[in-house]
């Protein structure tokens, strides 16, 4: 039987940790066997509260005898780190989930191995802590460390670890269970694709969105754009927060992002070559809007997997 502990951290994703719980508790009821037997704890007081206000009452303090500490956090994942807990989480780590990462790396017991988190947290993690590795994966496995984006990632991970442990007939159940159509592999994005987001758009966006990808080749201007199609600004920010929840300026700058990206895989075009390709005026404006955007650096983006699609 595993003996995994949940930590969760003020302020707590409740969607990450429950896509964490479930399938734990499915593989029990599944299998007719306790597989996992799990404890839930807060680092002070009785209950956790979630970012959403839900409170959850716990287990009491964190048993020295638990398999894993799979620490859950969300927003400030640091607010309640003190130092006891945080050598307490260094005698049991073993997992984090979306920004429970910060709580690992300020327990100092990451280093050279690559974690991953919410894509939204990765470039103030990166920034805070520049030595340790991050990737875009949806989740990260190694020997006595996992870490995952969190939302679904969490499902995904703990899919895998039951496939590791149990076997992928039972993980497959498990998953459709859930009605999760596949066990996602860690390489799979943290987020929708453009494509994807250009085909549920409507029309009116759907055209803004062509518009940029025959602008990125021939230098045009946001503003060129949206005159050929005779929307103002104001109509263009409108519609684009509303269909795909970002600003049509941003949402352009990833579309150039990812043509520089493209020159620089497909046609081996040095990073400034391809940079000033897709409308950039230098390398370091390029790289700059890759960290704004991504959170990583060009070549990191390359690593990654980052493509138009």
């Amino acid at each position: 039987m595993q003996r995994p502990a949940f930590l969760l951290m003020p302020g707590f994703s409740a969607i990450a940790f429950f896509a964490a719980l479930e399938p734990l508790r499915i593989a029990n009821r599944l299998s007719g066997k306790e597989l996992y037997h799990w404890t839930i704890h807060a680092p002070r007081g009785d209950h956790a509260e979630a970012s959403n206000a839900m409170q959850l009452r716990t287990d009491g303090p964190v048993p020295d005898g638990c398999d894993a500490l799979v620490v859950c956090a969300g927003f400030e994942p640091l607010a309640s780190a003190s130092s006891k807990l945080l050598g307490q989480v260094r005698r049991l780590w073993r997992a984090a989930v979306d920004t429970g990462a910060f709580v690992l790396a300020e327990a100092g017991i990451l280093g050279s191995e690559t974690i991953t988190l919410h894509w939204e947290a990765a470039d103030q993690f990166r920034r805070r802590y520049p030595h340790i590795p991050v990737s875009g994966e949806l989740y990260e496995r190694h020997a006595r460390l996992f870490t995952c984006a969190g939302g679904t990632a969490a499902m995904d991970m703990m899919l895998d670890r039951i496939a590791f442990s149990h076997g992928m007939a039972l993980a497959t159940a498990v998953s459709d269970q859930l009605i999760h159509d596949r066990i996602r592999p860690p390489g799979a994005p943290q987020r929708v694709s453009l494509a994807e987001q250009a085909r549920r758009a409507g029309p009116v966006v759907q055209r803004l969105i062509a518009g940029m990808e025959r602008a990125v080749t021939g230098q045009g201007t946001l503003d060129s754009i949206l005159a050929e199609e005779g929307i103002s600004r104001r109509q263009a920010e409108r519609l684009f927060v509303a269909r795909l929840g970002v600003a049509p300026g941003r949402y352009f700058r990833e579309v150039r992002i990812r043509h520089a990206l493209e020159l620089m895989r497909n046609a081996r075009m040095p990073v400034h070559e391809a940079a000033l390709m897709a409308g950039f005026s230098s390398q370091p404006v390029f790289s700059r809007a890759c960290r704004q955007h991504f959170g990583m650096a060009p070549r990191e983006l390359l690593n990654a997997g980052l493509s138009r699609s």
